[in-house]
């Protein structure tokens, strides 16, 4: 039984992925919850490990330039990696949270399934475990695609760089997805 209604849902996923346009009205504004996984690719790529984490964010339209609909964003998110310091380790907590600009390409009247989308801002990250605290701040620079699965729902993909002034300067890189709701 439950196998008939998986296969149920990803057909109906399927369908309406192929189907026509959604209607609804763009929105006002939006949040979202979502996991991701971030690696450091400077010089703290020999200590630390592979950090999971969740995020929840939301920002507004303020702005249509053209096709494209901007606003500022806020994201906070938490995580957990394994810091490698040589003769001992540390399991390390990740704080972070970022104020930025997010331009979402929305033409007016559109009806489109794929919402594609750029940001960039300012990050503070917070470091915490037995033998690490340090904290810093940074920008980021990323983009998504937002996958709309019903009128008020979408879910995609997201790739995010940032880069941020802690004892050692560090060069992440976020891979995440990401579940949006609009009103």
């Amino acid at each position: 039984m439950r196998r008939r209604i998986l296969i149920a849902t990803v057909a109906a996923l399927l369908a309406s992925a192929a189907g026509p346009t959604l209607a609804s009205a763009q929105p006002l504004w939006w949040v979202a919850v979502g996991g991701q996984a971030a690696v450091e690719t400077g010089r703290l790529a020999d200590e630390a490990g592979t950090e999971g984490g969740g995020l929840v964010g939301g920002g507004v339209y303020l702005a249509r330039l053209g096709p494209v609909r901007l606003g500022p964003e806020a994201e906070a998110s938490g995580g957990a990696l394994h810091a490698d310091l040589g003769p001992v380790s540390d399991e390390v907590t990740v704080w972070r949270g970022r104020l930025g600009v997010r331009a979402v390409w929305w033409p007016p009247g559109s009806e489109s399934r794929l919402l594609p989308y750029l940001r960039v801002g300012a990050v503070y990250r917070a470091d915490r475990g037995d033998l690490i605290e340090d904290d810093g701040f940074g920008w980021y620079v990323g983009g998504g695609l937002d996958v709309r699965v019903a009128p008020r729902w979408a879910v995609g993909p997201f790739l995010t760089y940032e880069r941020v002034g802690l004892s050692i300067e560090s060069h992440t890189l976020l891979l995440g997805l990401r579940l949006t709701f609009w009103p």
